[in-house]
């Protein structure tokens, strides 16, 4: 999962990526060091998810939220 950076919801990402370990891979990208990251994913809003799945985005989401829906997101959008 690419994660562009917003730290109000990094410990419910964290958490979820801990949860995931093995299964996925938090990146984290800050848009101000990175724009061209941003510019390529076509991010609008802060904070963005985006799963990759073999180079392509799998899904995307916009916006903060609990662990437990994250989770869920995170798992539907790997399958698993």
């Amino acid at each position: 999962a690419i994660h562009m950076l917003s730290s109000a919801c990094l410990p419910a990402l964290e958490e979820v990526a801990a949860t995931l370990a093995g299964q996925v891979k938090l990146v984290k990208v800050n848009v101000d060091s990175a724009p061209q990251i941003q510019e390529r994913f076509g991010v609008r809003a802060i904070p963005t998810l985006i799963v990759l799945r073999q180079g392509q985005v799998a899904a995307r989401r916009s916006g903060a939220a609990p662990a437990a829906q994250l989770r869920a997101w995170v798992e539907s959008a790997i399958g698993s």
